[in-house]
């Protein structure tokens, strides 16, 4: 056996040491630049408390105990119809409490879900049902007065006050005619025993609803936008109505080719808040005014090009469009209009937030991020979303949901008190999975 004298072995035992050495700095510095750049990114995912594989084809309603949505089932042929359920869900733990199918339905997706006076309502196309929420066991059923043919626009539930629920029907003037201009506009409002009254758009050639704004009650309040066609173009209105008398307590008008025409409104409150985009010579100029929704007098107006998307107490939350999208936010004094403060969120998705609850010092805006974009004339594309958490004085992202693969928010998320911990509140939404494999969810996470 042949020995290797040490001081032969000494450069082979200093290079093995150099290496660990070299390793271990590289090592150092790569966790370093790791830690840096996490550092940097302030994204907090929380993961949710739980997970109901439910479908919402109406927004989510919440009496605090329990959350109610309405899931459209597969429709049928046969029949016509679209069949139904509604869920009630435990807050707390996710479980369905009760479930009770529907009347049928012959149009998808335009039920309407209402909570009043201890009953939650669900519309259908002949009427409304009402149930416990505590126990899912049917209340009470309200009737449409009468059957408008099948040229009528059906299901035009706008609200429920007290027992006095109110819908309405744009009615085709000639059923034989396909023009879309000869409809008269009725609005009827019943309770449990009888009809109580009716009543009939003055102007003809419209129908119910101004793009996006749709009617909605109020405080015992009937807000119903309305359009009709004329010889020298669309004009646009407001009738706003007294529910339980019928009276017609203020309107407005005016014409969509107007540069200081509509482009939104919001019943927030006692208030209407609407929205122009405006024109001047050179570039946009914008306002948005806020109105007495019982009397139609104008309460203050501030320059600005966008949409009120929330209130308080005492802010009003403004999303400010720059060429129809961006995430700049102005905060005004909810009684005189005052500007307040200003502030950026970042989202993936850049375009106007649709769908955002604001509550507590955060606001709750959806987000998407769009993969795998196909074109042609079958195109197709991966939609990822999720919602984030943003703080309302600096815009910073404070905590985000995991992201949801292949679907979309279709309705604003819920914020709730929990039980017994008035400090602590959950976030509970909705997401509509958008393919055939896999399953949509309702969702709730402990809000950190």
């Amino acid at each position: 056996m042949k020995v290797i004298p040490s001081k032969l072995k000494l450069p082979y035992s200093r290079k093995l040491i150099n290496f660990g050495k070299y390793f271990l700095i590289s090592l150092v510095l790569l966790l370093g630049l790791h830690l840096v750049a996490n550092a940097n990114n302030s994204e907090v995912i929380i993961q949710p408390e739980w997970t109901a594989n439910l479908q919402a084809s109406t927004e989510l309603i919440t009496n605090g105990k329990q959350v109610f949505i309405i899931e459209n089932q597969k429709y049928s042929e046969e029949s016509r119809d679209y069949s139904a359920t509604l869920f009630a869900i435990h807050t707390a733990s996710g479980k369905v409490q009760w479930q009770q199918q529907l009347p049928p339905h012959q149009s998808l997706g335009s039920r309407k879900l209402i909570l009043e006076n201890g009953i939650i309502y669900a519309s259908h196309d002949n009427g409304i049902v009402g149930f416990d929420p505590e126990t899912g066991s049917p209340k009470t059923s309200l009737k449409y007065v009468e059957d408008m043919g099948l040229g009528g626009i059906r299901d035009r539930l706008m609200g429920i006050h007290q027992d006095i629920a109110v819908y309405g029907d744009s009615i085709p003037i000639d059923e034989s005619s396909s023009n879309l201009a000869g409809y008269q506009t009725k609005v009827f409002a019943i309770n449990k025993e009888k009809p109580l009254w009716s009543y009939q758009l003055p102007k003809t050639n419209g129908l119910i609803g101004i793009s996006a704004i749709q009617p909605v009650v109020q405080n015992g309040i009937l807000f119903l936008p309305s359009f009709h066609d004329t010889s020298k173009g669309r004009l646009e209105q407001f009738t706003v109505m007294d529910v339980r008398s019928g009276k017609v307590l203020w309107t407005w008008e005016t014409s969509s080719r107007d540069p200081n025409a509509l482009w939104d409104a919001d019943i927030l409150g006692d208030t209407i808040y609407t929205s122009i985009f405006g024109f001047s010579k050179t570039q946009p100029l914008g306002r948005i005014r806020a109105i007495d929704l019982q009397t139609g007098k104008e309460k203050w107006s501030y320059v600005i090009t966008g949409k009120v998307k929330a209130v308080s107490d005492r802010e009003v939350l403004v999303w400010q469009s720059k060429d129809n999208s961006g995430g700049n936010f102005v905060l005004l004094d909810k009684e005189t209009g005052r500007f307040l403060r200003r502030f950026t969120v970042t989202r993936a998705y850049d375009s106007e937030p649709q769908h955002l609850t604001w509550a507590d010092g955060r606001v709750y805006i959806d987000d998407m991020e769009i993969k795998n974009v196909t074109l042609g004339f079958y195109g197709s594309a991966d939609n990822n979303s999720w919602i984030g958490a943003f703080d309302d004085k600096t815009g910073k992202l404070v905590w985000r949901t995991p992201t949801l693969m292949n679907s979309h928010v279709y309705y604003p998320p819920l914020v709730i008190a929990v039980a017994d911990k008035p400090d602590k509140k959950r976030l509970i939404f909705a997401s509509n999975f958008l393919r055939k494999e896999g399953s949509s969810k309702i969702q709730s996470f402990f809000i950190p």
